[in-house]
């Protein structure tokens, strides 16, 4: 069974390559803004902002072709790579009934769903990437535009600011680089209006699709070993409607009714980091037991204190979360001060606070026993263009 560990490590390369993507299109925006001279609100602007749009709208084209070529192998190596490490996965298991698996490249019927699932995957995130804009607030609340329609009215806010008198460039930087960093590159759905960030929909579109293979293959190698029973992984910090049911054996009815198996919000569902495999009675050894379970839920749902505030295990988890997700964007601005030419001090303001971010993520880690994910926090790629 695939663990929590190897679960996140199924997309990471998906993940660097929109944070990847992410950067240089903001920072292309941040650049602009520097390079046509906003410092001296140009006499010929309405030539160079067309020019200006023109120039932004061809590089994020080019960078979003390059984004989705990386995808494409991405996706590539995990639906051929890790969709054979799961089939294989199961071996042992068949060796177990004296019995062979069938080769992988010769499962026709699990190489055509692969085939068709990747195909489908391939297409939702193409359209995902035509989707781009940026959410932003307002006294009205939250509204997403499309990309570059609010690149164009960036410009020209900012152009009229300087121009006017009423801000200088560092002001308006910061405000732009402020706008670009809490918003990102996001996928905007038009039909429900909404937005999510581009790579969390993509994530969650690739590793949707390889854990409906994941699930199809479990329930082939069951079939196979003639059995109506699996055992469920278990992990730490499991959300609580996950907890009371990881870690146990179930008929696949019950994989059904009891963990939802299916459902966005069940078993191999939506952010779930659980996995099952076919267990054999009279065979198959549980990983864990009953009595283990019971006293490692009472454990994570006893509540520690911090900074005036008690957390369960899955509590502190999701407050970790909370606090590399504050640290990224930090980082973010940094960078993005960094390509516009921002003022010492503006960037030494956003470098203290990360560092205090920093500072109290250890402490607050420490304090829950939890391990500090720096890995998470350094897939935005940014660790050595900030000089962190």
């Amino acid at each position: 069974m695939y663990s929590q560990g190897d679960l996140e490590k199924v997309s990471v390369n998906v993940t660097k390559d929109l944070n990847k993507l992410e950067e240089r299109i903001l920072g292309d925006i941040v650049r602009r803004v520097e390079i046509n001279g906003f410092s001296t609100a140009s006499a010929d602007w309405q030539i160079d902002r067309l020019q200006m749009l023109g120039n932004t709208e061809e590089s994020i084209t080019e960078a979003l072709e390059e984004a989705m070529e990386d995808l494409d192998m991405d996706i590539d190596h995990i639906f051929d790579e890790e969709v054979y490490r799961s089939y294989m996965g199961h071996e042992k298991a068949y060796h177990l009934k004296g019995m062979t698996q069938i080769p992988f490249k010769e499962n026709e019927p699990l190489n055509q769903l692969i085939d068709a699932v990747k195909s489908q995957t391939k297409g939702k995130c193409k359209n995902l990437t035509r989707t781009i804009g940026v959410s932003t607030r307002d006294i009205k609340g939250k509204k997403t535009r499309p990309l570059m329609p609010f690149v164009r009215d960036m410009y020209d806010q900012a152009m009229y600011d300087i121009h006017s008198g009423g801000f200088d460039y560092q002001t308006v930087l910061k405000r732009t680089v402020d706008t670009l960093a809490r918003s990102g590159v996001r996928y905007i759905d038009y039909v429900g209006g909404k937005s999510f960030r581009l790579e969390a929909a993509v994530r969650m579109n690739v590793m949707t699709g390889f854990r409906q293979i994941q699930g199809e293959i479990n329930k082939q190698v069951a079939k196979d070993l003639n059995t109506d029973w699996y055992e469920v992984s278990w992990h730490a910090g499991a959300r609580p409607s996950h907890q009371e049911w990881q870690g146990r054996v179930y008929s696949y009815h019950d994989l059904v009714d009891i963990c939802g198996y299916g459902s966005a919000e069940g078993l191999l569902g939506i952010n779930c980091y659980h996995d099952f495999a076919p267990f054999i009675p009279g065979a198959s050894i549980r990983v864990y037991t009953d009595e283990w379970l019971d006293k490692q839920n009472a454990k994570e749902n006893e509540k520690t204190e911090y900074a005036g505030t008690e957390y369960t295990t899955y509590e502190a988890l999701q407050k970790q979360r909370e606090m590399e997700r504050a640290m990224r964007l930090d980082r973010e601005k940094i960078y993005l001060l960094k390509e516009g030419k921002g003022s010492e001090k503006d960037i030494t303001d956003v470098k203290g606070h990360y560092q205090t971010l920093k500072g109290q993520y250890i402490g607050f880690s420490k304090k829950m026993d939890l391990p500090q994910q720096w890995d998470r926090i350094n897939l935005d790629g940014l660790k050595k263009r900030i000089k962190e």
